[in-house]
């Protein structure tokens, strides 16, 4: 079989990682790389996966953490159609409700529209899943399929041709998907064990003879212990006993005793905690028959509603009646706009090994790949990972291009928080507003702090708000690049929507700036996560709380310089990047320069 490198020479280091995948696949070996960009991790994983797989009757997976990173992956295998003259089928799926082209489901989210689909085709209500499979539209779903398996397709480029044809887009690529060597998912097919068992049986593949890629696969702890966590509060379990109501009112004194137990169960906050630990027994034993006749009067909510809150419960307390110590059950009040407390009930997950282990043992390789997966044996310990190759890359970009600039003026520690010090940082933010020409934009810890700062600065910029919807933050990036020349000033979020995954090449950004520690919210989740890292490795703070907060400022980072022809500042504003235990957790290719004044800003422009 002929290699599949489509281009004429290798980047710095991509040799080396695509021998690194060789070796893997041919051993059914595991692999952990930092691979920062500029190596050009994608085509060095997909190339020589699919080499393997045509060899091997294997199918490959390429799985994303964000809808933006699949066209990276359509756009790599199109090259290497083109380029090798080999043809293969391609399927790339993004989550099942976004795939859908019926315009009565704008309200559903991803698991009441799971709900509403299997009622819909069931009942058989469905025109465009029924038009997929009618015979009397087997001509015109011929020639749908024959472009489909002809050509590789986006995502949104295959949901548009089957909307047009008015045939359901998802049955489209799972017919696809049987023949295709490439499966390009979002993380949740594979992460989720219900999902991920129907998904392989409907496109009739097995997990033992799939080669399995993770992008960005420093998302993989959070989102796997977000899939195994759930939530119930008073305000779902209103409406689950209207549901009650109206549906079972055998049911419904049921209802009301579990909306009972969590407002007396409430009553172990007080006056003064907002959260607190619970365990199993302090809420309430509900019978088995209760969950099973909680998801059978959903089915008929789902079918007058289209949507059963009465479903989320029974998942929940199906979950909660676990006597698992790798999960944490903790009660919190907050409070809604009007100023009403909502009391929330969570089962969080603390392990994401949970939902792994059973991936690890049944594929045949797993290649994990970011820019941030650092350090390394972190994540094999907390993947469950048994001798996986590791491998760690430099970054391959000119070091002359990048100044990263450690500027010790401000803190944003909680204890210094104060309208003097909002002030203080609103006049350094100002500063390099005037500075730096071109396009800049400053990360902040949080949108609250971001708003007391913001108070103090005058000017026009743009802002991300809690909540933004894709279309608003498309909308902003586009305006934001389309004033590259007399420059723009984006106030973000660290861990919000720009915080990583956008690529800005070139002169559409000229300067990010770091504005604090974004340390996430010391909360009880956090504090339960770094019991348990603790309790297990003996690394708690490390990896429970400090690295996750390292990998979020190198994502931000990361925006800055994306090729080797980009020049640009990255500036670390507190001064607690200036201390030694901070400047530890950065990477040893990251070349901190301390400064007390912008002047070094000034000359690397210059220069």
């Amino acid at each position: 079989m002929q290699e599949l490198f489509p281009f004429e020479k290798y980047r710095k280091g991509q040799d080396s990682f695509i021998k690194v995948v060789n070796t893997a696949l041919k051993h059914k070996k595991d692999v952990l790389a930092n691979v920062p960009t500029g190596v050009g991790k994608t085509i060095a994983t997909l190339a020589p996966a699919l080499r393997f797989a045509l060899a091997n009757n294997k199918s490959v997976i390429f799985l994303t953490s964000k809808h933006t990173h699949h066209k990276i992956a359509i756009e790599t295998l199109k090259l290497i159609k083109e380029k090798k003259g080999i043809n293969f089928q391609v399927a790339d799926f993004i989550g099942k409700r976004w795939m859908c082209p019926r315009e009565d489901i704008g309200n559903l989210k991803s698991g009441e529209f799971s709900e509403f689909c299997k009622y819909v085709i069931d009942n058989k209500e469905c025109d465009f899943y029924k038009n997929y499979h009618s015979k009397e539209r087997i001509f015109v779903n011929k020639v749908l399929a024959d472009e489909l398996k002809t050509n590789i397709f986006h995502v949104e480029e295959l949901v548009e041709k089957c909307r047009n044809a008015e045939v359901c887009s998802f049955e489209a690529a799972a017919n696809l998907a049987k023949k295709a060597k490439v499966i390009v998912v979002d993380y949740y097919h594979i992460l989720n064990p219900g999902t991920r068992e129907r998904f392989f049986k409907k496109i009739g593949k097995e997990l033992e003879n799939c080669i399995l890629i993770w992008d960005e696969a420093h998302n993989l702890p959070s989102r796997a212990r977000s899939l195994m966590s759930d939530v119930i509060n008073t305000f779902s379990l209103d409406s689950c006993v209207r549901e009650a109501a109206k549906f079972n009112s055998e049911l419904e004194s049921d209802v009301v005793r579990i909306n009972e137990a969590l407002l007396r169960l409430s009553n172990l906050l007080g006056v003064e905690k907002n959260e607190v630990l619970v365990s199993k027994q302090d809420f309430i034993d509900i019978d088995e028959k209760v969950i099973e006749e909680l998801y059978s009067t959903a089915e008929k909510v789902v079918e007058e509603e289209r949507r059963s809150f009465l479903h989320g419960l029974a998942h929940f307390l199906e979950l909660w009646k676990d006597d698992d110590p790798r999960f944490s059950r903790i009660l919190r009040r907050t409070f809604n706009a009007k100023g009403k407390p909502v009391i929330s009930l969570f089962y969080n997950c603390l392990d994401p090994s949970i939902v792994l282990t059973p991936i690890l043992q049944n594929s045949h390789s797993n290649i994990f790949m970011s820019g941030t997966l650092y350090p390394l044996d972190m994540y094999e310990e907390i993947f469950g990972l048994e001798n996986p190759i590791k491998v760690e890359y430099p970054n391959p970009f000119p070091k002359e291009n990048c100044l990263n600039l450690v500027v010790p003026a401000i803190s944003t520690k909680f204890d210094q928080r104060n309208g003097k010090m909002y002030e203080k940082i609103a006049d350094n933010v100002s500063e390099l507003i005037d500075i730096i020409e071109g396009n800049k934009i400053f990360y902040f810890p949080s949108y609250a702090l971001m708003g007391k700062v913001k108070e103090f600065i005058s000017g026009d910029f743009f802002v991300e708000t809690p909540g933004m919807d894709k279309h608003s933050r498309e909308m902003i990036l586009k305006r934001f690049i389309s004033m590259k020349d007399e420059g723009a000033t984006l106030f973000a979020v660290s861990s919000g929507s720009f915080g990583e995954s956008i690529d800005l090449i070139g002169d559409k950004l000229k300067s990010v700036i770091i504005v604090g520690v974004p340390f996430a919210r010391n909360d009880l989740e956090i504090k339960e996560l770094v019991r348990y890292y603790d309790e297990k490795f003996g690394k708690g703070m490390e990896y429970g709380y400090i690295t996750p907060t390292f990998t979020t400022i190198m994502q931000n980072a990361g925006r800055c310089i994306r090729s080797e022809t980009d020049k640009g500042i990255i500036i670390y504003l507190d001064e607690r990047y200036a201390w030694s235990n901070y400047r530890k957790n950065f990477p040893s290719s990251v070349n901190l320069v301390g400064a007390r004044s912008y002047d070094d800003v000034r000359e690397f422009l210059e220069g």
